[in-house]
Order: C-alpha cells, then sequence, then structure tokens
C-alpha cells in the first residue's frame, strides 16, 4: 500500500490533514491535534474543574483520537467530531468521581411555556453589573452559578457562550436536535440571570436589614 504525500503543514485544513493522518501520516495527525489541543484542554477543564483530571481525561481523548480517526468519515466537522469525545469522556468522568449537588432547573425554575421561555419576571440588573467595584464579585457569582447547573444545561452552556461554537455545532458535539440546545441554553441563560438579579438585590439591601437576616 502507497503511502500519501506528506501534507504542509501551514496551509492544510483539517480535512486534508485527517485524510493524510488516515493514510499513516503521523506528522499529519500531530498537527491536527496540535490545532485543537487547547480548546480540548479548555473545554474538559471547564467541566472537571481539576488541572490533574483535565490532563488524565485529555491524555484519554487524544488516545481514543488516535485509535477511532479511521471511523471519522467528515460527516460533521473534526472539530466537533473530537469534541464530541472529549465532553462524553470528561462528563463521564465527572459522574464517576464527583457526582456533587447540582441545581435542577425543573425544580428552581418550573414556571416555564412549552416552547421554553419563562413565565415570570426575572429582575433586571444589566445597569448594576456595569459598576466597575462590582465586576470581580459578579464573576465569581456567576462560575459558582455555572458549577451548580445540571451537566445538561452547563455543558450547552459552556460550548455555546463560553466556547462559542455555533448551536448546530453545539447540537453535533452533544448529539442533540437544535431545538434542544436552544431550549436548554435558554433556561441555563435564565437561571445565571436570576442568581445574579439575587446578587445584586442582595448587595443593593440597606446595611441594616443586611445585620438583622446575618
Amino acid at each position: 500500500m502507497n503511502r500519501p504525500e506528506s501534507v504542509p503543514r501551514s496551509s492544510a485544513d483539517d480535512r486534508a490533514l485527517v485524510l493524510a493522518a488516515r493514510g499513516g501520516d503521523a506528522g499529519a495527525f500531530e498537527e491536527v491535534l496540535n490545532r485543537h489541543q487547547e480548546r480540548v484542554l479548555r473545554v474538559i477543564y471547564s467541566i472537571l474543574k481539576d488541572p490533574m483530571d483535565t490532563e488524565e481525561v485529555a491524555q484519554d481523548v487524544f488516545l481514543t483520537v488516535f485509535a477511532k480517526i479511521d471511523t471519522f468519515r467528515g460527516e460533521a466537522s473534526f472539530t466537533t467530531w473530537i469534541h464530541r469525545i472529549a465532553v462524553n469522556a470528561a462528563l463521564m468522568a465527572r459522574r464517576r468521581e464527583r457526582p456533587g449537588v447540582t441545581v435542577s432547573l425543573e425544580e428552581t425554575m418550573p414556571a416555564f411555556y412549552e416552547n421554553g421561555h419563562i413565565a415570570v419576571d426575572v429582575a433586571d440588573w444589566s445597569d448594576q453589573a456595569n459598576d466597575p467595584a462590582l465586576r470581580a464579585e459578579a464573576s465569581a457569582v456567576i462560575q459558582q452559578a455555572v458549577d451548580a447547573l445540571d451537566d445538561k444545561y452547563r455543558t450547552v452552556f459552556l460550548l455555546r457562550d463560553v466556547e462559542g461554537f455555533s448551536l448546530e455545532e453545539t447540537a453535533t458535539i452533544l448529539e442533540l436536535g437544535v431545538p434542544a440546545v436552544k431550549s436548554r441554553l435558554h433556561r441555563a441563560r435564565l437561571y445565571l440571570r436570576r442568581a445574579l438579579a439575587e446578587y445584586f438585590e442582595r448587595r443593593a439591601e440597606p446595611p441594616a436589614r443586611k445585620a438583622q437576616e446575618g
């Protein structure tokens, strides 16, 4: 069997590199992984929140990609394919090692219309969020709220709003329909908005009231 000609690394797109890698070009395989490694690590870490666990899962992901690259048929982009493997591996590790206590949006925010839109008002805190003195605290509140979400909502939020995958890419990675992604993303955003609204409401309370409640 003839080996394929080496692909110029700097100009080749993922598809050309993957085809070369499937044909036995180790350099092409290394290059295509290098292109995605940083984002894959970031996505895994966003799910696990532990550097050692992230490194371990990432190694397993790259070994899986190496073992299964012959099964990649190009029906989706290589980006979504490798991130599907990464997300599945990270979620399995999270559930196995640190199940934790997560927030059920069905319990905390049950009032939704059939189209996925919330049926109650949520306070608008956007003006207060522009105060530079509150941004660092607000960021910590957001992170805590994101970490508390159910995996199915948190993962959609991380892929779409943090990593910037399109709705279609997010749906492919999670093997969902686009409407399901939209619904989960909408609910996750509303939960985070509510968490921030409650935070800013507490910040705006008079000191005497805070002391009484404390």
